[in-house]
């Protein structure tokens, strides 16, 4: 109920998304594995349902290839959340130095972040095609969280005073 977004978001946010990334990269890994050993069984059983077997893992795993296309609608609702938050605590212009060096931390991690992603990536050669685009997300990580700093800082510096007093105003008007 009292969420506050702040620069730092630009941080953590980059971090939830390598670790998803992560997440969906091992999940397919077990998911293709375990389709690789379960096929031969399936096959060698003769029963009714051994061609409903197959067909129902083939549709599961083109249904987890799915999820890189839902990765970009991921980062954008994650950013679209950082800056509702950010524009619900405002900022004064006096922190305008510390968000241009949170702005540099960003970048920094980020640049860590995507070369952990690359590390991480060449683990799992066989399956690296599938995920196009959550590469290419991963791989421009950097200027992704550098536009979330910058627009977070945007909406958190523009809001003013009168804007702030009107919005507590409100806030305990509904709560």
């Amino acid at each position: 109920m009292n969420k506050r977004a702040s620069l730092i978001d630009s941080i953590y946010m980059p971090i939830y998304i390598l670790l998803i990334s992560c997440t969906i990269f091992v999940a397919y890994y077990v998911w293709t594995h375990f389709v690789i050993v379960m096929t031969p069984i399936a096959t060698d059983i003769n029963i009714s349902a051994t061609q409903n077997l197959t067909s129902t893992m083939t549709d599961i795993t083109i249904s987890l290839s799915y999820l890189d296309y839902m990765f970009p609608v991921l980062v954008l609702g994650l950013l679209m959340v950082s800056l509702i938050f950010a524009f619900k605590s405002g900022a004064s212009v006096v922190y305008s130095y510390l968000s241009i060096i949170m702005w540099v931390l960003a970048i920094i991690v980020s640049a860590i972040l995507s070369n952990i992603f690359e590390m991480f990536a060449t683990q799992f050669v066989s399956i690296g095609g599938t995920f196009l685009v959550m590469a290419f997300v991963m791989d421009n990580i950097v200027m992704i969280s550098l536009g979330w700093a910058v627009l977070i800082s945007i909406v958190m510096f523009t809001r003013n005073q009168q804007e702030s007093q009107q919005n507590v105003a409100a806030e305990r008007a509904f709560g």
